[in-house]
Parts: structure tokens; sequence; C-alpha cells
């Protein structure tokens, strides 16, 4: 550790720029959620937009323009609910929610709507107090072994600080969702509130950081026996002076933590072995500055933000979220190879999900 109690950090290397796309499932492009409406949105649909990443690239242009991206599979139900946001894209499939506890699966490769699930059918809260629950957040599990097969787990919130998770697996065949018991997070200031942020991957775990990103809320999804749990982490994550940073996993399964510091990106590993086991370790930094500096003009205020993370990818923009009158630029980085790749330029009006080829 340096002298002011902060971890070392490693000297930026530099950065390989490429347009040659370098993901192991090839990237299709961004789904972006419709920017939250100033007013309600009377039955008019309001469905996430697709924005295609590889617009050069015949193979890919031909699988998008093969499949259904403007989803109009989930338009064409005959569902009252017109109010769509996509919560998940993992091994093809989108994962979107509506009104109240909704949830909808497709699959925009294969033109097809999977399922629509109504989890107030579920019984994942007491019968008498079902009014008083709501789904924070819901994901897709893939299996690599059988890409026919696929999971949902639900985090779900009864009041404040309880919070239970319900897990769905297609390869049980019996349409049930297994529910974890319900769990109270800790909450040592009374005014907090439950703000948990998008479930990131480790492995087979999903972690929701929680209390200024001193806990992360735990979900071991086994249908069989789904755990929900509670742990303490390192104060690394909310590092003085890093504008963003995400938990994901690096080099197969080991928990990784990215940061962004200015126009820096860097990376740290957890200890598994030796004295050191459980600490975290700064292992390298991406200088980006002078790639940023060719498509946009620097200044103070300017940094870049980490969005969302795919295995080893990094996904950045160069403004932050809702931005007024701001164009961002998108771009990922391979944190294992160091290659940068510019995706295109729009307004970074709402969350999105990174959509792969399955």
């Amino acid at each position: 550790m340096a002298a002011n109690g902060q971890p070392p950090v490693p000297v930026p290397v530099p950065v390989v720029v490429t347009n040659i796309d370098h993901h192991p499932a090839p990237l299709l492009g961004l789904f972006f959620n419709s920017p939250i409406p100033l007013v309600p949105h009377n039955g008019f649909p309001c469905i996430p937009a697709f924005a295609p990443a590889h617009r050069n690239n015949p193979e890919l242009v031909a699988a998008i323009l093969s499949g259904d991206f403007f989803l109009t599979t989930l338009q064409a139900r005959d569902h009252p609910e017109a109010f769509w946001f996509v919560l998940d894209a993992r091994g093809g499939y989108l994962l979107l929610k509506g009104g109240g506890l909704l949830l909808a699966l497709l699959n925009p490769l294969a033109r097809r709507c999977e399922r629509i699930f109504d989890l107030s059918h579920a019984h994942i809260f007491d019968d008498d107090r079902q009014g008083d629950g709501k789904i924070l957040h819901a994901g897709v599990i893939c299996d690599d072994e059988n890409p026919a097969s696929f999971g949902i787990f639900c985090l779900a919130a009864h009041g404040e600080f309880r919070l239970r998770a319900a897990v769905f697996s297609s390869s049980l065949g019996m349409g049930d969702w297994f529910l974890s018991p319900w769990l109270d997070v800790p909450h040592p200031d009374p005014e907090d509130e439950l703000l948990l942020e998008s479930g990131m991957r480790v492995g087979n775990f999903i972690y929701w950081p929680h209390q200024d990103r001193a806990y992360v809320v735990v979900l071991d999804p086994d249908p069989n026996n789904p755990r929900l749990f509670v742990e303490m982490i390192p104060p690394l994550l909310n590092l003085e002076g890093f504008h963003s940073s995400i938990l994901g996993q690096i080099n197969g399964d080991n928990m990784c933590i990215a940061y962004s510091n200015g126009f820096n990106i860097g990376f740290m590993l957890r200890q598994e072995d030796g004295l050191d086991a459980g600490a975290w370790a700064n292992i390298r930094v991406f200088n980006l500055a002078d790639p940023v500096n060719a498509k946009i003009a620097q200044s103070p205020e300017n940094s870049l933000k980490i969005a969302a993370m795919r295995g080893s990818i990094l996904y950045l923009t160069t403004t932050a979220m809702f931005t007024p009158l701001a164009v961002s630029w998108f771009a990922c980085l391979c944190l294992e190879s160091g290659r940068l790749e510019w995706l295109f330029r729009r307004t970074y009006d709402g969350f999105f999900q990174p959509y792969h080829h399955s």
C-alpha cells in the first residue's frame, strides 16, 4: 500500500486501437431502454431501441436483418402492457420487464418470443402483502452445455430492506419458480434506501453492491436451492476519485474490479492464494487519453465511464448517462488484450444491454 493508504497504481500501458471484432461471441449491438417519459405513455408502445455495432460487417448485418430487432414478436402479442424495458441479454436471449410483475423472454435472432412470465402467479410475496412487493432486478442464466436451456433469476423486495430471490429453470420442465428464504439486509443508517445496482456476474454468482458499496448482496441461483446472503467487501469499489467501477470476472472465473479514473481504465484482481489471499491487487492500467482525444475534444469535465462488463470486455462511454444535449461515443475495451474498439456515437439517454450472437 502507498503511504496515503491507497493501493499503488501501475504505470499506464499503451492501448491498441482496432476496429476488428475480438469478442468470442460477436457483438451485434446494444439494446437501449426508452428514456423515462415525462408524461404517461397513454398506451403508446415504448420498446427498447437497438443500435448495431458493426455496420460494415456483412455477416453481422445479415444476421441483424434476418432477425427481429424491432421486437415485433413482443408488440404483436395481445397484451395490454405497452411500456417494456430491457433487463438483461445473454446467450442470444433478451429479458424485458413490463408493468407490475411481467417479464418477457425473447430471442431476436430466432424471431420469437419464448415466454411471458406473470410473477404474480409465482407466490414470491406473502399473499396478503403482494401489493407491497416489487421486482428490483432480473436476469438470464445460460447453460453453456445446453444452449437451448435457460434460467431466469429475480431479486424481489418486500418493504425497504427485505429481499428474496426467485429462480426459474427451463430444464426442470415443471414451470415452477424456486424461492430463497427472505433476507433482511443490514442498514446501519435508518435514513438509507435500498438502491441496488444491476446484478454483476462472477462465475455462478450474481452480486449487487449496496450501502455505498460497503456490502454486496449475493445470489447463488441454484434452482434446487437458491441462496441469498450478504458479504462485506473492501472499500475499493468506492475509491475516492474513481468516476465509475464495476465488479466482474476475467481469465475465467477470477473476480475483478474494473475502474475508471479520468481517461485511465484499470483493474484489480482478488488474490486467491498465499499470505495475501482475499486482498485486492492492482494489475494493469490503460491510458486511453490519446485515442479519446482523437475522437472528442478533451476538457477537465470529460472522463470515461464504465457502463457494462461482459467477461473481460468493458463497455465505456465518453459522457455520463442523461447528460442534456450531449452525444456520447460508445466503445469496448478488452482487459486481456488491451484492444479498444469504437462502436458508434449516440445520445446516452437510457440504460443499455450488449447483445451478442448466440
